[in-house]
């Protein structure tokens, strides 16, 4: 299961060469780092001989203990087959090879010799500031034929072609004698490498990293990840292609916002928002909780969260991954790259999702014999959903003046059906809607100067979006029209037969500057000018006015600015920032609405590092949201405009600890606890209809949280266990305003409590050398809320939902074959087929099975 990063591995240095000994490669004679974004900083030889003196700090790279043996195999004795076979090995704390991976072999047994060899060899630790760590090198294995006794040389190893970029020279390993000594010479090279993970968890932002390898190998989703990984809840309101709520301290919707890779994940293919994307096409997710950095370059009230594709190298390579599940849903994902030279690279992406959703629901239906109401469980209807997309990547790296330019063109779409109205009262039978997304964008990067850097994004997106209402039939819950109507509709008054358009022109820009620190100083702007048409066809067909003919106008504008500051060696960090914010907006109506609103924000984060593995954080901003074009106009259909919308603001502040991964004789420790406030003025916030929704300001709210999460590893990660709560109090404040008659009640559709647990089982080996059988069981508890507010009503009509307790489990097989990788899911979600709701009542499905199958090539 991914886990937030509070870095399962090595102890934060003070440097930024020491950052990482953990999940590094260095091929030989090429400088090369897994998923990392960009260049290593240093490399280190590990000798093949004892033990070197261990300095007090820094990063000291494993050497071999006891050598390992290898037995020259028949069948390559007999084709006289020689040469090097590369592995990659992985030791734990205490130096034991867990795993030898063959990267480059040469056949005729010889692969098979080296990983039985190696996986008897044993090596000093790798040590980061005096501690052991688990780590990963490459590791080269020579065989070589026996010469004649009298003839026999000593076997040396070639030095290394110089790397491309300047390093340290890189140490041979001394050299060793022909097989007959049955001690194969060997080179390994360990390399320093901070992580964009690493840096951010050991930074002073409040925020947590989910890395999300073991979720590739899963049947599920990214809401499913992030809701066990983070203080996030997520909620939808159904299955498959249904919509999905982000909740960050008791803010939600556009007041979280969503990025991919730097850009609103509206400008994406994934349009239909998180659920929408693969979780095979993510690598990383960053859930920054309050306090939103200055490089994201957007405006959000209760955080952000960013989603990273980009941090693979782009290497040649394919993956695939299939998936199929209860409710007729399947899910299919590809990617395959192609590197066409040192300098050029395309990668493709594409995904394509489709599901019927007809899992069991519970309703109130009247009985066709007596016509009395009562509970019934039927099967849901009209809940169809498909999706598809893909994008198109041609990137070019490292020239001259150029550190990076890629262009991407992508493309999105889903057809969705409308099954009900908001709260699940009244059925639709024949309700639709649609979007589509496409755009181009481009990426630059540049280093002019060895203090300045800079990244550029700029793109273009349009959005389609469709919403189809024109039967005349009532339906019942049983999807049958049992009565029409004189106009057809089945959500208002009148038809719906609406088209929208939207586009919008987007850019960034990111400098950033070095003035004692690396990348101390940090600028970023970011623009966005948007048109929205559309037309309603059955009003236009009549003659009548139709509101979405209207033409819209929206810009945007953000600036910010950023100082970091290191002191006391590292100890202290310390991040000062302000922002300023911009938005006009214009509407053709006959008075010619047009609006030009100003706001600027500022914060600061700070972090002290008491130990190596402790860290105490603090940070706060005075934040500021506009409203989104559909807020302040609705969109036509269901959610009806609201012009006198005002911007809401914000003092956001988060006080927390952090116990990073602690190794002891039994197992791996990592901790965190963190409380939040958020002091709402102007708050937007939906509320929902009987058949319609819409925005409204709250004129003041206020939000407490409290989150605790605790991570265990056992020795050898046979077992693992991972927890996290979080208690929330989100309450009304209001002096003023038609809210003001509820002041102190608690918000609506905001669940006080929820808590995830996980163990995780796993072993190794069972049918070959490079395999592995893994069990999960997650438990999820999510407290009662209301519909409505408190006060409002009386108990005995009162709609609330119950708190819910939810389980699922997951069991994985996984097994790798030279450079293949191959891995087996099947997951049971809602085990025991308890009742599931999203944030407004809404019933989600029951019992689901789900197996899902990966290739990586």
């Amino acid at each position: 299961m991914p886990t937030p990063r509070r870095w399962r591995g090595a102890l934060a240095p003070t440097s930024s060469f020491s950052a990482l000994v953990l999940l590094s490669l260095l091929s030989v004679g090429e400088a090369r780092a897994q998923e990392a974004g960009e260049p290593p900083e240093a490399a280190v030889a590990a000798q093949a001989s004892p033990t070197p003196p261990a300095p007090s700090t820094g990063v000291v790279p494993p050497s071999l203990v006891s050598k390992p043996e290898a037995v020259y195999p028949p069948e390559a004795l007999a084709a006289k087959v020689e040469g090097a076979v590369k592995l990659l090995l992985t030791l734990d704390e205490e130096g034991r090879v867990t795993r030898a991976q063959v990267v480059e072999g040469l056949g005729h047994g010889l692969d098979e010799a080296a990983v039985d060899a190696l996986a008897k060899a044993r090596f000093t630790p790798a040590m980061q500031d005096g501690t052991p760590v688990a780590c990963q090198f490459e590791f080269i294995h020579h065989f070589v034929l026996a010469a004649p006794a009298e003839a026999a040389p000593q076997v040396a190893e070639s030095p290394a072609p110089q790397p491309p970029v300047a390093q340290p020279p890189v140490a041979e390993a001394p050299a060793e004698p022909a097989p007959e000594s049955k001690s194969p010479s060997f080179t390994s090279i360990v390399r320093g490498k901070a992580t964009e993970a690493r840096a951010l968890v050991r930074g002073s932002e409040a925020v947590d990293v989910v890395e999300l390898e073991k979720a590739h190998e899963r049947a599920e989703d990214l809401a499913e990840v992030l809701t066990r990984a983070s203080a996030v809840q997520v909620q939808r309101t159904g299955g498959l292609g249904s919509r999905t709520q982000l909740s960050l301290g008791g803010l939600s919707g556009d007041q979280v916002r969503v990025l991919l890779d730097g850009v609103p994940i509206e400008y994406s293919p994934y349009v239909y928002g998180l659920g929408s994307v693969p979780v095979s096409l993510i690598r990383q997710m960053e859930v920054f909780n309050g306090v939103v950095p200055v490089r994201l370059a957007t405006d959000a009230l209760g955080g952000a969260i960013h989603l990273r594709s980009d941090l693979a190298a782009p290497e040649t390579g394919a993956s695939l991954s299939l998936q199929a599940g209860s409710f007729g849903s399947y899910r299919g994902t590809g990617r395959v790259t192609w590197r066409a030279s040192e300098h050029v690279f395309v990668r493709a992406a594409g995904f394509h999702d489709r599901a019927q959703n007809d899992y069991r629901i519970t309703v109130d239906v009247a009985d066709r014999a007596t016509g009395r109401m009562g509970p019934r469980t039927l099967s849901r209807g009209n809940d169809a959903y498909r999706g598809s997309g893909g994008s198109l990547e041609l990137g070019v790296e490292s020239l001259p003046g150029l550190d990076r330019l890629v262009l991407t063109g992508y493309l999105g779409q889903y057809d969705k059906e409308v099954p009900h109205d908001q709260l699940m009262i009244r059925p639709y039978g024949a309700v639709t809607s649609g979007q589509e997304s496409y755009g181009v964008g481009l990426r630059y990067e540049v280093s002019p100067h060895e203090r300045l850097k800079v990244l550029a994004i700029a793109g273009y997106n349009q959005r389609i979006g469709e919403l189809y209402d024109v039967s005349n039939c009532l339906y019942d819950w049983y999807g049958v029209c049992h009565d029409t109507q004189a106009r057809a509709g089945e959500i208002a008054s009148s038809p719906l037969e609406n088209t929208q358009k939207r586009q919008t022109l987007f850019g960034r820009v990111r400098l950033l500057g070095t003035l004692f620190d690396a990348e101390d100083l940090e600028l970023s702007l970011g623009a966005d000018d948007s048109e929205r048409t559309g037309e309603n066809a059955y009003l236009t067909r009549l003659g009548q006015e139709d509101p979405l003919r209207i033409p819209l106008g929206l810009t945007s504008g953000f600036g910010g600015l950023s100082h970091r500051q290191s002191l006391w060696e590292g100890r202290l960090e310390n991040t000062l920032f302000v922002k300023g914010y911009v938005q006009h907006f214009t509407s053709g109506t006959s008075a010619q609405l047009s609006e030009t609103r100003w706001a600027g924000g500022y914060g600061d984060t700070l972090r002290f590092s008491v130990t190596r593995w402790l860290l105490l954080k603090a940070s706060y901003e005075r934040t500021t949201r506009m409203p989104r074009v559909e807020e302040l106009f609705g969109d036509g259909g269901l959610l009806v405009e609201s012009t006198a919308l005002v911007p809401e603001s914000s003092h956001n502040a988060n006080v927390g600890v952090e116990l990073l991964s602690l190794v002891t004789p039994v197992g791996r420790f990592g901790a965190n606890a963190s409380a939040g406030l958020r002091d709402v003025e102007n708050l937007i916030q939906l509320f929902p209809g009987d058949t319609t929704q819409a925005y409204e300001n709250v004129d003041h709210a206020r939000s407490v949280t409290a989150h605790a999460g605790l991570d265990w590893d056992s020795p050898g990660d046979w077992v693992g266990l991972t927890g996290a709560v979080t208690w929330l109090d989100f309450k009304n404040l209001a002096e003023e305003g038609q809210f003001a008659r509820f002041k102190g009640d608690r918000m609506p559709n905001m669940p006080w409590l929820q808590a995830t647990g996980t163990a995780r089982f796993q072993v190794s080996r069972l049918l070959s050398r490079e395999d592995a059988l893994g069990l999960e069981w997650t438990t999820r508890v999510v407290g009662s809320f209301d519909r409505s507010w408190e006060s409002a009503g009386n108990g005995g009509t009162k709609h609330s939902v119950p708190t819910q307790v939810l389980h699922s489990t997951a069991l994985t097989y996984r097994a790798r074959f030279e450079r293949r990788a191959y891995s087996f899911s099947f997951n049971l979600h809602n085990l025991t087929d308890a009742a599931a709701f999203d944030l407004v009542g809404v019933q989600r499905p029951g019992r689901a099975l789900s197996a899902r199958l990966t290739v990586d090539l």
